[in-house]
């Protein structure tokens, strides 16, 4: 089969460096590993001279980490995508690579076929996050189960707007200054959203706004 999707990994780990790309391969024959690299300096390297389709980047590198480099890759306009790799379930991680434009994050213990799974599909457009934030997303915050409210949040036409760009991991002050709001004012509707979708921060907001098909509205 020949491959149809340019991978690029960045991981300072020589493990992973060694392992990883052979995992990958056999488990999506339709991936091509072009290049493995070492920090993300050389990532952004490697993307502003080749063309790839994924890049898949250690969260924490020496010289320029994962999120740092992510915002750098995508300021090169080429449309290559980013999936995060991070050993630590953090949402303060997932906010900030959101916030640089990550496509998603999966854990380092994700088994090679799922993170094939998730190539081709930040490839085509969409979005993944590792299973600690979306199974959270099912239970309340006193822990007394799934929380009940399925139906579409009733969202005024700005939250509706701020919502849209959220999802395409804008910065609060870009969602500003292509709505002509102050940063406080978008704060202040992500806030809303927060408590009117039933969910307890950015992130989720976002991954809940996927989940019930309001991303692309």
């Amino acid at each position: 089969m020949t491959a149809s999707i340019r991978l690029l990994i960045a991981d300072d780990d020589p493990v992973v460096r060694d392992t990883l790309p052979g995992l990958i391969v056999s488990a999506g024959p339709d991936i091509e590993v072009v290049a493995v690299v070492t920090n993300g300096a050389e990532a952004v390297d490697v993307v502003h001279a080749r063309t790839v389709d994924v890049v898949l980047m250690d969260v924490q590198m020496p010289v320029l980490d994962g999120v740092a480099a992510t915002s750098r890759i995508l300021a090169l306009g080429g449309g290559t995508r980013v999936l995060l790799l991070t050993t630590f379930d953090d949402d303060a991680l997932r906010e900030d690579g959101l916030a640089a434009g990550a496509s998603g994050f999966l854990l380092k213990t994700t088994p090679p076929e799922r993170i094939a799974e998730a190539i081709r599909t930040v490839r085509a457009g969409g979005k993944v996050l590792s299973p600690g934030p979306a199974n959270r997303l099912g239970l309340r915050a006193n822990g007394r189960g799934p929380a009940a409210a399925t139906s579409d949040p009733d969202l005024t036409d700005r939250e509706q707007e701020v919502l849209h760009l959220l999802c395409r991991a804008r910065t609060n002050r870009q969602i500003a200054r292509r709505l002509g709001l102050t940063q406080a004012a978008v704060k202040a509707d992500i806030a809303s959203m927060v408590r009117k979708m039933g969910v307890s921060s950015r992130l989720d907001v976002v991954v809940e706004a996927h989940r019930r098909g309001l991303a692309d509205r």
